[in-house]
């Protein structure tokens, strides 16, 4: 008999048919479904003890992306810093361009950007108005319907597929 686990839950499928058939005395049914049982079991208890370790390092991985994000955040602020002392010190120099070597260092002027004081003041060829209708379906409310025997054209209930507890 194989020992994988599909194995022994085809093999106890098995067992139960028979013993629908009356091919089996009650004894010997027992006895077998006894036995396959316990051998499932223990296989579903070493395949949830590797998905708890699969799930613990889910755990590790998550925290050492944020470990890592936390990093990416400190350097980029550091070049950020370096960047702007380097801008800094040119200006103070009053150099716009400098050569060296490996870079050409260059203060550009600053770019133009738009700040709008008070909306309401601007002329209407500066301002495009709108209107949008938002449709929010309550869904807890016509679940309940639903499920009190209401028949509502547009919405069902539908039951999804079966899902794996473990405690």
């Amino acid at each position: 008999m194989s020992t994988r686990t599909i194995d022994l839950a085809i093999e106890m499928q098995k067992l139960q048919a028979l013993a629908e058939n009356g091919e089996l005395t009650p004894e010997m049914i027992a006895d077998t479904l006894e036995g396959l049982e316990g051998m499932l079991g223990d296989k579903l208890d070493a395949t949830m003890a590797v998905v708890r370790d699969f799930l613990g390092n889910v755990e590790k991985c998550d925290a050492e992306a944020k470990r890592l994000a936390e990093r990416k955040k400190m350097w980029n602020n550091q070049a950020e810093l370096l960047k702007k002392y380097i801008l800094d010190c040119m200006i103070t120099a009053g150099s716009d361009s400098v050569k060296t070597a490996t870079n050409t260092f260059s203060a550009r002027k600053g770019s133009q950007r738009l700040i709008v004081d008070d909306e309401e003041l601007l002329p209407d060829d500066f301002v495009e108005s709108f209107t949008q209708i938002v449709n929010k379906v309550k869904s807890d409310e016509l679940k309940k319907a639903l499920l009190a025997g209401t028949e509502i054209k547009g919405a069902h209930l539908e039951t999804g597929p079966r899902s794996l507890a473990v405690r």
